[in-house]
């Protein structure tokens, strides 16, 4: 049953340019081109075209991939439109030291978005059509996944179960799991994160908290990193 709905409303197919994924992520270019990256969600940014454009492998997941480029273009411009609209009723939960102001945030973004566009053939093997928390990828297939605001991110559309589920699935294709950010889109830390955070522990998969230096919403100043194996 879906809760009531917090923050931004529904999930956004987001256009994030591949320094802001470095940046969020708390990665060096090193880190991403030193094996198989999963980007789950990927949506429509220019993360997977900046890797292989420097010569690294990676492969983005996303359900939104069963649509055509036109369509996924779309629905990102839109997401895009709705954020500026909310961050313009939220202006005090907004920090502007990565990006310079709203003109930069959308230059950027629009940027991520044409490169998505220009390296987007269609769903193939490099970009799945599949969603969290189940992915049609071998155990271990990948030596790092990240995932950008999808978990905690939004609490009214999938419960404590489904992050369960999820970040399990992700420990289980990847060595190493990345997850930003730690708080929702109404401002607030997800309130069972140290709770999913004992039972990754209790399964094997040690985690972390870490601080980035990236922020743009107030307080979206730190990544979960979770190993596959203890």
């Amino acid at each position: 049953m879906r809760l009531n709905p917090r923050g931004i409303g529904e999930v956004v197919v987001s256009s994030r340019p591949y320094e802001e994924y470095l940046a969020m992520f708390g990665l060096t270019e090193a880190d991403v081109l030193s094996g198989p990256v999963l980007d789950c969600p990927g949506g429509a940014g220019g993360f997977a075209a900046g890797v292989r454009t420097r010569g690294g492998t990676v492969v983005s997941a996303d359900p939104v991939y069963a649509q055509d480029a036109p369509a996924i273009v779309g629905a990102a411009r839109a997401g895009l439109e709705r954020g500026l609209a909310y961050l313009e009723r939220n202006r005090d939960s907004y920090v502007w030291t990565w990006f310079r102001d709203v003109e930069d945030l959308v230059a950027r973004r629009r940027e991520g978005l044409e490169a998505f566009a220009a390296d987007f053939r269609g769903a193939d093997a490099r970009h799945v059509a599949a969603s969290l928390p189940h992915l049609p990828f071998a155990e271990g297939a990948f030596r790092l996944a990240l995932s950008g605001y999808l978990l905690f991110t939004y609490p009214d559309h999938f419960d404590l179960a489904w992050h369960r589920d999820a970040l399990d699935e992700l420990t289980r294709v990847a060595g190493e799991v990345r997850v930003y950010p730690l708080i929702d889109t109404a401002y607030e830390r997800y309130p069972a994160l140290d709770e999913l955070r004992r039972g990754l522990d209790a399964r094997g998969h040690p985690s972390e908290v870490r601080r980035v230096e990236y922020a743009f919403q107030r307080g979206a100043d730190e990544v979960l990193v979770v190993a596959a194996r203890g």
